[in-house]
């Protein structure tokens, strides 16, 4: 095919009708109406796979350097410019269901939680596609986790653990940071949410971590090889 015969089909090359297009600020406004049905047709086939046990929830950049209003520079990340997606994926690493980032529009107004805010939202849409009491677990860090989605993920029949963002514990009956890191690297506390049905965790290893899970306790209890900075060696924790 020639250069030119290329550039024309790519001129006239469409996918939707431009003509029922809502514009910015419009209900319903979509910043990737144009690639819909393509997007919805690849997403259909995603979920057509047998789902996994296992699901993971989380973001991930496809590299893109390009002109579009929905690339972003996440300075931080790997890859620092793309497009961001919100996935989730099995233990394989195939991703079973997606929804593409594209800033206040991501999701339908109508089907967000208000207390849940942004990432919670974004793990009720990417399990919706799953059936709901097959006891398919769920993880996803502390960008998306807070005891509310996690007793709401148990209602619906999804055991699910993640990391959690101190600020989201105020008033939890742990030990403080402080007294954590007085005692030894590897010291752990823990309390229950009797509203979420959650165990919460801290443990101290560089830093303290936080956790919570509705189907994983304490137990049991193992050592894990850390790095250990000031003697620049792996130690048992």
């Amino acid at each position: 095919m020639g250069r030119q015969r290329f550039d024309k089909i790519k001129l006239f090359l469409h996918f939707n009708d431009n003509s029922k297009a809502k514009k910015p600020g419009e209900q319903g406004f979509d910043k990737l109406y144009k690639i819909r049905p393509v997007l919805g047709h690849i997403r259909s086939k995603f979920l057509e796979v047998t789902p996994e046990e296992h699901h993971s929830i989380d973001e991930q950049m496809i590299p893109f350097k390009g002109r579009s209003n929905l690339r972003q520079y996440l300075p931080k990340k790997p890859t620092k410019w793309g497009i961001k997606v919100f996935t989730r994926a099995g233990v394989s690493g195939f991703v079973h269901d997606f929804e593409v980032y594209q800033g206040k529009g991501t999701l339908v107004e109508d089907d967000i939680e208000p207390d849940l805010g942004v990432g919670g939202n974004i793990v009720l849409c990417l399990i919706s596609t799953l059936p709901e009491k097959i006891n398919f677990k769920i993880y996803f860090d502390n960008w998306f986790s807070g005891l509310k989605l996690m007793s709401l993920l148990k209602i619906k029949g999804f055991p699910c653990i993640g990391t959690l963002n101190k600020a989201r514990l105020k008033g939890c009956p742990l030990l403080t940071d402080g007294e954590v890191k007085k005692r030894e690297r590897g010291t752990s506390d823990y309390t229950t949410d009797i509203h979420s049905g959650s165990i919460v965790v801290k443990w101290l290893d560089n830093k303290t971590v936080c956790l919570a899970s509705t189907y994983a306790g304490i137990t049991p209890q193992g050592m894990c090889r850390r790095w250990n900075v000031k003697d620049k060696s792996r130690v048992e924790v």
